[in-house]
């Protein structure tokens, strides 16, 4: 499966697999940004659409974390 830009919860769903440890609350937007352009299932331009396209994806990761902890804490 391709993700784009488009699918900030897809890019979301992606870092959380290959990065769970990951600590989110220290990323910054170019830490952030190497690590989506890093995912092999990434196919899209190297730059996002818009300024708050990367903070969307890194509060939706985020949630996404908290779920994965809800259910394994």
């Amino acid at each position: 499966m391709q993700i784009t830009w488009s699918n900030p919860a897809d890019i979301a769903a992606a870092l959380l697999k290959k990065y769970p440890e990951t600590d989110r609350l220290s990323l910054g937007h170019d830490q952030l940004l190497k690590l989506i352009l890093s995912l092999p299932e990434f196919k899209d331009s190297s730059i996002p659409p818009k300024p708050a396209c990367l903070d969307h994806i890194l509060w939706t990761w985020m949630r996404l974390a908290g779920v994965e902890f809800e259910r394994t804490g």
